[in-house]
């Protein structure tokens, strides 16, 4: 199935036959999964976002709720509404394998902290990680804006848009 070439703009996100276009996906992904890959399951990382959610959609679709493992990892940052999501979403699809592994003590031997805070240190000249919080957010109202909050104390005291 060949798939029109549309201009980047919110309708590049609306696909025409979208019941054709998943039980493609799920054809090519029982075929993929069990031929080339020799595996009769899936195993995939949810956080209650729309990327893991289509993924655990169409693998329970396409393996059945019972071959499929649904994998959490939070990490310090992470929102307990993540969780909350991705329960729920492992839920609707039936899905009852479910781990949870917390990633916070991996990030930081990584260096993944330290490094976050020295990138934004330097854009940011006063950032103070043993004070300030940082957290990046996307707005639901406005795609399109990435906003850099830091909380200091609490508060919410800056704020750096990017678009």
């Amino acid at each position: 199935m060949k798939t029109p070439n549309k201009p980047f703009s919110k309708d590049i996100l609306h696909i025409e036959n979208i019941e054709i276009v998943c039980n493609d996906i799920i054809k090519k992904l029982k075929t993929d999964v069990a031929k080339k890959l020799q595996r009769r399951g899936a195993v995939i990382g949810i956080s209650g976002g729309i990327d893991s959610s289509v993924c655990l959609a169409l693998s329970a679709k396409a393996f059945g709720p019972n071959k499929v493992t649904a994998i959490m990892l939070p990490e310090q940052d992470s929102s307990d509404d993540s969780r909350i999501l991705a329960e729920k979403l492992a839920a609707k699809f039936d899905v009852t394998d479910t781990l949870v592994e917390d990633i916070t003590q991996a990030l930081n031997g990584f260096g993944c902290y330290q490094r976050r805070d020295e990138a934004i240190a330097r854009v940011i000249t006063d950032f103070n990680p043993t004070v300030d919080k940082a957290k990046i957010e996307i707005k639901q109202e406005a795609s399109s804006e990435f906003t850099t909050s830091l909380f200091r104390n609490g508060y919410k005291t800056k704020w750096r848009s990017y678009k």
